[in-house]
Protein backbone atom coordinates (compact mmCIF):
# COMPACT_ATOMS: atom_id res chain seq x y z
CA UNK A 1 0.00 0.00 0.00
CA UNK A 2 1.35 3.35 -1.10
CA UNK A 3 1.26 6.13 1.65
CA UNK A 4 -1.07 8.85 0.81
CA UNK A 5 2.33 11.60 0.62
CA UNK A 6 4.41 11.82 -2.15
CA UNK A 7 7.02 8.80 -1.42
CA UNK A 8 9.41 10.00 -4.44
CA UNK A 9 9.05 13.53 -3.43
CA UNK A 10 9.90 12.75 0.27
CA UNK A 11 12.98 10.83 -0.74
CA UNK A 12 13.80 13.58 -3.01
CA UNK A 13 14.44 15.54 0.38
CA UNK A 14 16.73 13.13 1.61
CA UNK A 15 20.37 12.85 -0.74
CA UNK A 16 20.99 10.11 1.23
CA UNK A 17 18.67 8.08 -0.48
CA UNK A 18 20.10 8.17 -3.52
CA UNK A 19 23.44 6.63 -2.61
CA UNK A 20 22.37 4.58 0.58
CA UNK A 21 20.13 2.38 1.62
CA UNK A 22 19.08 4.25 4.89
CA UNK A 23 17.56 2.03 7.48
CA UNK A 24 18.60 3.15 10.50
CA UNK A 25 16.19 6.09 11.84
CA UNK A 26 15.76 3.97 14.93
CA UNK A 27 19.58 4.86 15.84
CA UNK A 28 19.92 8.61 14.34
CA UNK A 29 17.21 10.30 11.86
CA UNK A 30 17.90 11.81 8.80
CA UNK A 31 17.04 15.61 8.73
CA UNK A 32 14.97 16.66 5.41
CA UNK A 33 16.36 19.31 2.92
CA UNK A 34 13.55 21.72 3.94
CA UNK A 35 14.44 21.24 7.66
CA UNK A 36 17.80 21.69 7.36
CA UNK A 37 17.37 24.85 5.47
CA UNK A 38 15.86 26.52 7.77
CA UNK A 39 17.98 24.51 10.69
CA UNK A 40 21.23 26.30 9.18
CA UNK A 41 19.66 30.15 8.83
CA UNK A 42 18.76 30.10 12.38
CA UNK A 43 22.04 28.65 13.68
CA UNK A 44 23.67 31.54 11.58
CA UNK A 45 21.27 33.99 12.69
CA UNK A 46 22.24 33.37 15.68
CA UNK A 47 25.88 32.68 16.24
CA UNK A 48 25.97 35.97 14.21
CA UNK A 49 24.01 37.89 16.53
CA UNK A 50 24.39 36.66 19.62
CA UNK A 51 22.21 38.43 22.34
CA UNK A 52 20.90 40.75 19.45
CA UNK A 53 18.81 37.53 17.95
CA UNK A 54 18.44 36.13 21.78
CA UNK A 55 14.78 36.50 21.32
CA UNK A 56 14.32 34.95 17.96
CA UNK A 57 16.36 31.63 19.24
CA UNK A 58 14.53 31.73 22.83
CA UNK A 59 11.04 31.85 20.29
CA UNK A 60 12.01 28.75 18.28
CA UNK A 61 12.94 27.18 21.72
CA UNK A 62 9.37 27.73 22.78
CA UNK A 63 7.72 27.01 19.53
CA UNK A 64 9.62 23.14 19.84
CA UNK A 65 8.46 22.94 23.55
CA UNK A 66 4.90 23.63 22.28
CA UNK A 67 5.07 21.20 19.00
CA UNK A 68 5.95 18.50 20.97
CA UNK A 69 3.23 18.95 23.81
CA UNK A 70 1.28 18.79 20.77
CA UNK A 71 2.00 15.65 19.39
CA UNK A 72 2.28 13.60 22.47
CA UNK A 73 -0.76 14.83 24.40
CA UNK A 74 0.00 17.45 27.17
CA UNK A 75 0.46 20.79 28.63
CA UNK A 76 3.74 22.73 27.34
CA UNK A 77 4.59 23.18 30.93
CA UNK A 78 4.83 19.39 31.51
CA UNK A 79 8.10 19.27 29.13
CA UNK A 80 11.39 19.93 29.55
CA UNK A 81 13.63 19.63 26.43
CA UNK A 82 16.80 18.63 26.81
CA UNK A 83 19.43 17.15 24.75
CA UNK A 84 18.43 13.53 24.49
CA UNK A 85 16.41 10.53 25.85
CA UNK A 86 19.60 10.17 28.33
CA UNK A 87 19.12 13.48 29.72
CA UNK A 88 15.38 12.65 30.69
CA UNK A 89 16.66 9.52 32.33
CA UNK A 90 19.39 11.54 34.36
CA UNK A 91 16.73 14.05 35.06
CA UNK A 92 14.79 11.78 37.24
CA UNK A 93 17.26 8.90 38.31
CA UNK A 94 19.74 11.17 39.89
CA UNK A 95 17.52 12.82 42.15
CA UNK A 96 15.14 10.32 43.07
CA UNK A 97 14.85 9.66 46.74
CA UNK A 98 16.20 6.11 46.89
CA UNK A 99 17.42 4.91 50.27
CA UNK A 100 19.31 1.78 51.16
CA UNK A 101 17.65 -1.68 50.38
CA UNK A 102 15.08 -0.04 47.82
CA UNK A 103 14.30 -1.78 44.41
CA UNK A 104 14.17 -0.40 40.79
CA UNK A 105 12.82 -2.66 38.57
CA UNK A 106 13.25 -2.30 34.44
CA UNK A 107 13.46 -4.72 31.81
CA UNK A 108 15.81 -7.29 30.20
CA UNK A 109 15.44 -4.76 27.18
CA UNK A 110 16.77 -1.42 28.25
CA UNK A 111 19.12 0.93 26.48
CA UNK A 112 21.91 1.72 28.65
CA UNK A 113 21.19 5.04 28.48
CA UNK A 114 18.11 3.66 30.84
CA UNK A 115 20.41 0.99 32.56
CA UNK A 116 23.34 2.63 33.95
CA UNK A 117 22.05 5.93 35.03
CA UNK A 118 19.55 3.76 37.97
CA UNK A 119 22.38 1.67 38.20
CA UNK A 120 24.04 4.56 39.40
CA UNK A 121 21.41 6.20 41.58
CA UNK A 122 20.76 2.65 43.18
CA UNK A 123 24.33 1.68 44.15
CA UNK A 124 25.27 5.34 45.50
CA UNK A 125 21.36 4.77 47.40
CA UNK A 126 22.25 1.53 48.65
CA UNK A 127 19.41 0.28 46.60
CA UNK A 128 19.24 -2.96 44.07
CA UNK A 129 18.42 -2.55 40.02
CA UNK A 130 16.21 -5.81 39.00
CA UNK A 131 15.11 -7.28 35.88
CA UNK A 132 11.69 -8.36 34.52
CA UNK A 133 11.82 -9.94 31.37
CA UNK A 134 9.94 -8.00 28.27
CA UNK A 135 6.87 -9.19 27.05
CA UNK A 136 4.49 -7.99 24.07
CA UNK A 137 2.04 -10.28 25.91
CA UNK A 138 -0.30 -8.78 28.39
CA UNK A 139 -0.79 -11.28 30.47
CA UNK A 140 2.69 -12.63 30.32
CA UNK A 141 4.16 -8.91 30.94
CA UNK A 142 1.12 -8.03 33.96
CA UNK A 143 2.31 -11.74 35.66
CA UNK A 144 6.25 -11.30 35.18
CA UNK A 145 5.52 -8.20 37.13
CA UNK A 146 3.79 -9.31 39.83
CA UNK A 147 6.35 -11.36 40.27
CA UNK A 148 8.94 -8.95 40.67
CA UNK A 149 7.48 -6.36 43.02
CA UNK A 150 7.93 -6.21 46.38
CA UNK A 151 7.32 -4.19 49.46
CA UNK A 152 10.49 -2.42 48.95
CA UNK A 153 10.18 -1.44 44.82
CA UNK A 154 10.11 2.43 44.37
CA UNK A 155 10.03 2.97 40.63
CA UNK A 156 9.15 0.77 37.47
CA UNK A 157 11.18 1.71 34.09
CA UNK A 158 10.70 0.27 30.81
CA UNK A 159 10.44 1.20 27.25
CA UNK A 160 7.77 1.12 25.08
CA UNK A 161 9.31 -0.36 22.26
CA UNK A 162 12.54 -2.51 22.86
CA UNK A 163 15.54 -0.89 20.99
CA UNK A 164 16.97 -4.87 20.35
CA UNK A 165 13.87 -6.15 19.20
CA UNK A 166 11.49 -3.48 18.06
CA UNK A 167 8.72 -5.68 19.82
CA UNK A 168 6.43 -3.29 22.03
CA UNK A 169 4.94 -3.49 25.33
CA UNK A 170 1.82 -2.99 27.05
CA UNK A 171 3.48 -0.23 29.21
CA UNK A 172 -0.12 1.51 29.67
CA UNK A 173 -0.92 -1.52 32.02
CA UNK A 174 2.34 -1.07 34.56
CA UNK A 175 0.41 1.87 36.89
CA UNK A 176 -2.69 -0.78 37.42
CA UNK A 177 -0.60 -3.37 38.46
CA UNK A 178 2.08 -1.27 40.46
CA UNK A 179 -0.86 1.34 41.76
CA UNK A 180 0.12 5.01 42.59
CA UNK A 181 2.63 4.97 45.36
CA UNK A 182 5.46 3.74 42.84
CA UNK A 183 7.11 6.13 40.36
CA UNK A 184 6.38 5.03 36.64
CA UNK A 185 9.38 6.29 34.11
CA UNK A 186 8.77 5.49 30.17
CA UNK A 187 11.21 5.60 27.38
CA UNK A 188 9.16 6.59 24.38
CA UNK A 189 12.28 7.38 22.18
CA UNK A 190 11.31 4.54 20.12
CA UNK A 191 7.70 5.43 20.02
CA UNK A 192 7.29 8.78 19.53
CA UNK A 193 6.89 9.50 15.28
CA UNK A 194 6.47 5.67 14.82
CA UNK A 195 2.59 5.43 15.90
CA UNK A 196 0.36 7.46 17.41
CA UNK A 197 1.76 7.75 21.62
CA UNK A 198 -0.20 9.67 23.99
CA UNK A 199 1.53 10.20 27.06
CA UNK A 200 -1.17 10.95 29.73
CA UNK A 201 -2.56 7.76 28.56
CA UNK A 202 0.57 5.54 29.34
CA UNK A 203 -0.31 5.92 33.40
CA UNK A 204 3.46 6.56 33.63
CA UNK A 205 4.80 9.64 36.03
CA UNK A 206 7.51 10.46 33.53
CA UNK A 207 8.28 10.03 30.03
CA UNK A 208 11.58 10.38 28.24
CA UNK A 209 12.14 11.29 23.58
CA UNK A 210 14.52 11.80 21.28
CA UNK A 211 13.88 14.97 18.60
CA UNK A 212 17.11 13.15 16.69
CA UNK A 213 15.14 9.32 15.72
CA UNK A 214 11.79 9.46 14.26
CA UNK A 215 10.78 12.93 14.50
CA UNK A 216 14.20 13.60 12.32
CA UNK A 217 14.90 16.70 14.19
CA UNK A 218 18.61 17.92 14.99
CA UNK A 219 21.30 16.05 16.85
CA UNK A 220 21.52 17.30 20.07
CA UNK A 221 17.71 17.81 20.90
CA UNK A 222 15.10 15.34 23.00
CA UNK A 223 12.75 16.51 25.77
CA UNK A 224 10.85 14.09 29.28
CA UNK A 225 7.30 14.72 30.26
CA UNK A 226 6.52 15.32 33.58
CA UNK A 227 2.83 13.99 34.80
CA UNK A 228 1.35 17.01 36.83
CA UNK A 229 2.75 16.44 40.38
CA UNK A 230 5.67 14.28 39.14
CA UNK A 231 8.37 16.88 39.19
CA UNK A 232 7.90 16.88 43.21
CA UNK A 233 9.37 13.04 43.31
CA UNK A 234 12.44 13.97 41.80
CA UNK A 235 14.37 17.13 42.71
CA UNK A 236 16.81 18.47 40.01
CA UNK A 237 19.89 17.29 40.35
CA UNK A 238 21.69 20.62 38.39
CA UNK A 239 20.37 23.81 39.40
CA UNK A 240 21.12 27.22 37.85
CA UNK A 241 18.95 30.59 37.21
CA UNK A 242 15.40 29.66 35.92
CA UNK A 243 15.29 26.17 38.19
CA UNK A 244 14.38 27.88 41.08
CA UNK A 245 10.83 30.62 42.35
CA UNK A 246 10.67 32.64 42.72
CA UNK A 247 13.53 34.34 39.94
CA UNK A 248 16.42 35.23 40.86
CA UNK A 249 17.42 38.40 42.77
CA UNK A 250 20.23 39.14 45.09
CA UNK A 251 18.37 41.06 47.85
CA UNK A 252 16.27 37.64 48.37
CA UNK A 253 19.03 34.68 47.15
CA UNK A 254 22.01 36.61 49.02
CA UNK A 255 20.05 37.58 52.20
CA UNK A 256 21.61 36.09 55.61
CA UNK A 257 19.89 33.81 56.81
CA UNK A 258 19.66 32.01 53.53
CA UNK A 259 16.30 31.29 52.18
CA UNK A 260 15.16 27.68 51.98
CA UNK A 261 15.31 26.74 48.35
CA UNK A 262 11.79 25.80 46.20
CA UNK A 263 11.82 24.34 42.78
CA UNK A 264 10.18 26.07 39.92
CA UNK A 265 6.71 23.71 39.98
CA UNK A 266 6.75 23.31 35.71
CA UNK A 267 9.28 21.19 34.46
CA UNK A 268 11.04 24.31 33.00
CA UNK A 269 13.00 23.27 36.60
CA UNK A 270 15.71 21.04 34.56
CA UNK A 271 16.11 24.01 32.22
CA UNK A 272 18.61 26.73 33.05
CA UNK A 273 21.75 28.76 31.87
CA UNK A 274 22.74 29.36 28.44
CA UNK A 275 20.92 27.26 25.97
CA UNK A 276 21.42 26.02 22.32
CA UNK A 277 18.33 27.88 22.21
CA UNK A 278 18.37 27.85 17.82
CA UNK A 279 18.64 24.36 17.63
CA UNK A 280 15.00 23.77 18.44
CA UNK A 281 12.89 25.84 16.16
CA UNK A 282 13.96 23.05 13.62
CA UNK A 283 12.69 20.13 15.89
CA UNK A 284 9.61 22.14 15.62
CA UNK A 285 10.43 22.57 12.09
CA UNK A 286 11.08 19.03 11.68
CA UNK A 287 7.68 17.44 13.38
CA UNK A 288 5.58 19.92 11.32
CA UNK A 289 7.17 18.72 7.83
CA UNK A 290 5.58 15.41 8.86
CA UNK A 291 2.51 16.35 10.52
CA UNK A 292 2.34 17.90 6.40
CA UNK A 293 2.67 14.77 5.08
CA UNK A 294 0.09 13.13 7.79
CA UNK A 295 1.42 11.57 10.69
CA UNK A 296 -1.50 9.11 10.18
CA UNK A 297 -0.17 8.05 6.79
CA UNK A 298 2.92 7.77 7.81
CA UNK A 299 2.22 5.43 11.16
CA UNK A 300 0.29 3.12 7.95
CA UNK A 301 3.82 3.24 6.17
CA UNK A 302 5.13 2.13 8.91
CA UNK A 303 3.05 -0.43 9.73
CA UNK A 304 3.11 -1.59 6.09
CA UNK A 305 7.01 -1.76 5.11
CA UNK A 306 7.42 -3.30 8.81
CA UNK A 307 5.16 -6.00 7.64
CA UNK A 308 6.77 -6.58 4.25
CA UNK A 309 10.08 -6.84 5.13
CA UNK A 310 9.16 -9.00 8.28
CA UNK A 311 7.47 -11.55 5.61
CA UNK A 312 10.35 -11.29 3.18
CA UNK A 313 12.94 -11.55 5.43
CA UNK A 314 11.52 -14.93 6.58
CA UNK A 315 11.57 -16.90 3.77
CA UNK A 316 15.01 -16.56 3.45
CA UNK A 317 16.58 -20.04 4.67
CA UNK A 318 18.54 -19.68 7.63
CA UNK A 319 16.90 -16.25 8.50
CA UNK A 320 14.71 -15.83 11.76
CA UNK A 321 13.00 -12.65 12.17
CA UNK A 322 12.35 -11.82 16.18
CA UNK A 323 10.10 -8.98 16.00
CA UNK A 324 6.91 -10.16 17.18
CA UNK A 325 4.25 -10.67 13.70
CA UNK A 326 1.39 -8.00 14.76
CA UNK A 327 1.79 -4.19 14.70
CA UNK A 328 0.11 -4.23 18.17
CA UNK A 329 3.57 -6.30 19.28
CA UNK A 330 5.65 -4.13 17.37
CA UNK A 331 6.90 -1.20 15.55
CA UNK A 332 8.62 0.23 12.91
CA UNK A 333 11.99 -1.60 14.08
CA UNK A 334 12.54 -4.99 12.46
CA UNK A 335 15.42 -7.50 14.23
CA UNK A 336 16.52 -10.67 12.30
CA UNK A 337 19.35 -13.49 12.73
CA UNK A 338 21.25 -15.54 9.90
CA UNK A 339 21.87 -18.44 11.47
CA UNK A 340 25.69 -19.46 11.66
CA UNK A 341 26.70 -16.15 11.63
CA UNK A 342 27.18 -13.07 14.63
CA UNK A 343 25.24 -10.11 14.72
CA UNK A 344 28.49 -7.70 14.09
CA UNK A 345 29.38 -10.13 11.16
CA UNK A 346 26.28 -9.86 9.53
CA UNK A 347 25.77 -5.84 9.88
CA UNK A 348 29.46 -5.30 8.51
CA UNK A 349 28.71 -7.00 5.53
CA UNK A 350 25.54 -4.97 4.94
CA UNK A 351 27.35 -1.65 5.27
CA UNK A 352 30.68 -2.64 3.58
CA UNK A 353 29.24 -4.88 0.67
CA UNK A 354 25.89 -3.25 0.41
CA UNK A 355 25.44 0.08 1.41
CA UNK A 356 23.28 -0.67 3.70
CA UNK A 357 22.71 1.52 6.84
CA UNK A 358 21.25 -0.61 9.70
CA UNK A 359 22.69 -1.68 13.11
CA UNK A 360 23.69 -4.88 15.49
CA UNK A 361 21.82 -5.95 18.19
CA UNK A 362 23.44 -7.58 20.82
CA UNK A 363 21.12 -9.62 22.31
CA UNK A 364 20.19 -11.58 20.73
CA UNK A 365 23.48 -11.64 18.08
CA UNK A 366 21.13 -10.06 15.53
CA UNK A 367 20.97 -7.10 12.97
CA UNK A 368 18.10 -4.58 13.21
CA UNK A 369 16.30 -2.34 10.60
CA UNK A 370 14.43 0.89 10.66
CA UNK A 371 11.27 1.65 8.87
CA UNK A 372 10.88 4.84 8.32
CA UNK A 373 8.26 7.69 6.43
CA UNK A 374 10.70 7.42 3.71
CA UNK A 375 11.40 3.81 3.05
CA UNK A 376 10.38 2.20 -0.02
CA UNK A 377 9.78 -1.01 -1.73
CA UNK A 378 13.00 -0.63 -3.42
CA UNK A 379 14.80 -0.21 -0.23
CA UNK A 380 13.17 -3.35 1.30
CA UNK A 381 14.21 -5.55 -1.87
CA UNK A 382 17.34 -4.77 -1.47
CA UNK A 383 18.26 -5.70 1.91
CA UNK A 384 16.46 -9.02 1.13
CA UNK A 385 18.17 -9.27 -1.36
CA UNK A 386 21.69 -8.99 0.12
CA UNK A 387 20.45 -11.22 3.46
CA UNK A 388 19.67 -13.76 1.11
CA UNK A 389 23.20 -13.24 -0.51
CA UNK A 390 24.70 -13.10 3.25
CA UNK A 391 22.50 -16.44 4.28
CA UNK A 392 23.56 -18.31 1.31
CA UNK A 393 27.36 -17.48 2.73
CA UNK A 394 26.76 -18.55 6.09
Amino acid sequence: MAPVYDLDAARRALPITSNWTYLNTGTVGVMAEPVLEAHLDNLADHERGGHATQARAVAGYERARRAVAQLVGVAPEEIALNRNATDGVNFVSAGFPLRAGDEVLTSTEEHPAVVLPWLVACQRAGAQLRFVPFSVEHDEFALQLRAALSSRTRAVIFSHVSCETGARAPVHLIREIVGPDIAVMIDAAQSVGQFAVDFPALGADYVIGNGHKWLAGPKGTGFAWFAPGAPLLAPPPFVGDGAVEPAWTRALYQAEPSPQIAFARSATRFEFGTRAWHMYGALEDAIDYQARLGWSAIFDHAQTMSGRVKEQLAEIPGVTVVTPPAWEQSSGLVTFTVEGMLGTDVSKRLWDKHRIVQRRVEQPSAVRVSCAYFTSYADLDQLAAAVDHIARGA
